[in-house]
């Protein structure tokens, strides 16, 4: 598999093997996971989350690496909730690498990498309270589609603004 490129890492599909290392990432921003999400992701919860109605051949997790160790994941559902649309999971960045636009480089490869792959739109879900990510998504073009409400079965304590952009 062809991974997306982002001048300055390398960008790998994570393994098994690389857990432990996204769990680190992780780990290194509990304040981030706390006023945004209201509690940690788990390595193992990301590499096991599918959208409805698609399987682990539709998921692509990729590491990002910098200095040869984990400083971030990339998530992506390919034809979710439609069969050209590409759904961004999550994309997290360790806070050694984020900021300088290392974020919208990265959106730039996702979205020659979604093209590539076949779609034609990016979709993603952001919670309400994260202003930062909410800014980047705006200035990239990214327009309001729906938004989700607060429910803790589907351990969503935020609510969420979903987003699409046509790529």
């Amino acid at each position: 598999m062809i991974a997306p490129v982002v001048e300055g890492f390398t960008i790998r599909p994570l393994s098994e093997r690389d857990r432990p290392a996204m769990q680190l990432v992780f780990d290194g921003d509990p304040k981030f996971f706390a006023e945004i999400n209201g509690r940690a992701f788990t390595a193992e919860e990301v590499a096991t989350a599918l959208a409805p109605g698609r399987t682990f051949d539709d998921k692509f997790l990729f590491a990002v690496e910098a200095g040869g160790a984990v400083e971030g994941v990339f998530d992506l559902i390919r034809g979710y909730p439609e069969p050209h649309i590409m759904y961004l999971g999550l994309i997290f960045l360790s806070k050694k690498i984020r900021g300088g636009g290392t974020g919208r480089r990265c959106l730039h490869a996702l979205y020659d990498w979604s093209r590539a792959m076949g779609s034609t739109a990016m979709r993603l879900g952001v919670v309400e309270p994260n202003l930062k990510a909410r800014h980047l998504y705006a200035t990239e073009g990214f327009e309001f589609e729906a938004m989700r409400e607060i429910d803790p079965e589907a351990r969503r304590m935020r609510r969420t603004l979903v987003l699409r952009r046509a790529l």
